[in-house]
């Protein structure tokens, strides 16, 4: 039996997370984020947090919950350029280490 190379190495896939990361935008992201860990193959995402402006509680306790699940799911997660307000943000609610944001 043969193993199609697409068996044996995964997908990375880049996701831009949102300008606002506020509780006015956390369903549809939820959903999207869900999608991500859901889909068959992702093993690693890179979370593009660049462009990041606004986080608030709400918004950090999501991504706090996409982390536990993407682990749970075994999916390696990578940060890529995580704006101020958002270590910031993750910092205020001691969630850094959590999220791996540090």
């Amino acid at each position: 039996m043969a193993i199609a190379l697409e068996d044996i190495v995964g997908t990375s896939v880049d996701f831009q997370l949102p300008e606002n990361l506020t509780i006015a935008n956390v369903h549809g992201l939820h959903e999207e984020l869900e999608a991500l860990v859901s889909a068959k193959g992702n093993d690693h995402i890179n979370l593009q947090a660049s462009a990041v402006s606004r986080a608030d509680t709400a918004g950090v306790q999501l991504l706090l919950a996409f982390v536990n699940s993407a682990k749970e799911h075994k999916i390696e997660l990578a940060w890529h350029d995580p704006s101020e307000k958002l270590l910031t943000a993750a910092s205020v609610l001691g969630l850094e280490n959590a999220l791996g944001i540090h």
